[in-house]
């Protein structure tokens, strides 16, 4: 089975003005998305205003997520046409994983991850996929945060994908939990070819050399066909995000 997963941290609605406002981005992001066509679809910064408008414009998507007190939104998307939501866990970065309005380790927002098992409906196939956002401020918060993934699916049963914004760079703590307790490969390093920038930072203007932040981490048994950053720029020339979109398509085991 292959797979194709989008993984894009779209920047919050509130916290621009200008060319920047949500209002003039949202349809260079929707566009971007829908062209890449991925299976999967992981958000991370999304208020319900956001989200609602990439609904609109993103038919054949079926979301899960759970809002945060602070209104933000880590969603995955799956195409319902494709895939049959299994079980669906919303887990609190924290010392309390139940609460989902907990901040601890110095966070000023809480902190979720999104995790969905799915099913493919034509097969007996499944996987699980998580959509991660660490906190940008706090080291210890994001230390502590991957620490907490690795417990959750170090003794995963199925294929498991974990991606979204880290908010750090490999080598650093939280991505050495990932990659080496948890036992998870980053897809980047494992594709042939990987395309498009190392940075998946861009603060609207351009790559930001080293600030690789957003990755794909996936099982020894996927073979990653296919790994891009995406620069595409909106009919503007603008780019819709301060981040760039990374793209892995990926092929299960028979």
């Amino acid at each position: 089975m292959a797979l194709r997963l989008l993984t894009y941290n779209v920047r919050y609605a509130t916290l621009d003005t200008g060319e920047n406002a949500w209002e003039r981005r949202r349809d260079g992001v929707a566009s971007l998305i829908g062209f890449h066509d991925p299976d999967v679809v992981c958000l991370q910064e999304v208020w319900q205003d956001q989200l609602d408008d990439l609904r609109e414009r993103l038919p054949g998507y079926e979301w899960a997520f759970e809002r945060t007190s602070s209104g933000e939104h880590t969603p995955v998307g799956y195409r319902d046409e494709r895939f049959t939501a299994l079980e669906t866990e919303i887990l609190s970065l924290s010392e309390t994983p139940a609460d989902l309005h907990a901040m601890d380790w110095g966070t000023t927002v809480p902190r979720v991850t999104t995790a969905v098992r799915l099913s493919e409906s034509d097969a007996d196939e499944t996987f699980a996929v998580a959509n991660v956002h660490l906190d940008h401020d706090s080291s210890t918060a994001r230390e502590r945060g991957a620490s907490l993934l690795a417990d959750r699916f170090g003794d995963r049963t199925d294929p498991t994908v974990v991606a979204g914004d880290f908010n750090c760079t490999p080598g650093a703590s939280p991505y050495r939990e990932l990659t080496t307790t948890a036992g998870f490969r980053d897809a980047r390093d494992v594709a042939a070819a990987p395309h498009g920038p190392e940075a998946t930072y861009n603060d609207f203007e351009a790559p930001q050399q080293g600030r690789r932040l957003d990755h794909v981490f996936l099982d020894e048994g996927l073979d990653v066909e296919r790994f891009g950053v995406l620069t595409d720029r909106d009919d503007r020339g603008l780019y819709p995000s301060d981040h760039f979109a990374v793209l892995a398509e990926f092929e299960f085991p028979a």
